[in-house]
């Protein structure tokens, strides 16, 4: 029988730390202070948008829009939200909980830039976890681990809030 052990890497503590850093970050590169559309990726990277728009609202003026990126099996998205107007000129987050392959993250790239017509694009996520088989990268990040092949990080989500990050071992 595998025996698995997991270890929390980051609790709800040092979650909002990172989240409170990034927002500092991501205001810091919005020069031109445009309006922050965040795109969270799924479940989980919709529940982390939500904790860092909480803490974008606290140290920037503009206005901070989030919207769920729905992405299924087939990496097709939920065109609900892109039926609305959106000015081109948006500072663009796209947020996820853990970017390891980098699969998702071009998958939602993909997804944007055929639907909508933006300046730039920026990614977020709690956990840069490396390992890249796809050319993307997270510019926000609340941590960088490198894992082996068979770890797994997990961002817990009860109730639509991030509440903790684990490493599984297995």
């Amino acid at each position: 029988m595998p025996i698995s052990d997991t270890l929390t890497l980051m609790t709800f503590d040092r979650i909002q730390r990172s989240m409170k850093r990034m927002s500092h970050q991501i205001n810091e590169a919005n020069k031109t202070d445009r309006s922050i559309l965040l795109l969270g990726v799924n479940q989980r990277g919709l529940a982390v948008a939500n904790l860092l728009a909480k803490h974008l609202d606290e140290v920037i003026e503009q206005e901070v829009s989030i919207e769920h990126l729905r992405l299924d099996k087939e990496i097709s998205a939920d065109p609900e939200w892109m039926q609305k107007e959106y000015d081109g000129n948006l500072f663009v987050i796209i947020v996820d909980d853990v970017i390891f392959s980098g699969q998702t993250m071009f998958s939602a790239l993909t997804t944007i830039v055929k639907e909508l017509e933006l300046q730039e694009i920026h990614s977020a996520v709690l956990v840069d976890r490396g390992h890249r088989k796809f050319p993307v990268k997270a510019e926000f990040y609340g941590m960088e681990l490198p894992t082996k092949l068979n770890e797994h990080v997990k961002v817990v989500v009860t109730d639509g809030k991030v509440r903790e990050v684990q490493l599984d071992r297995r």
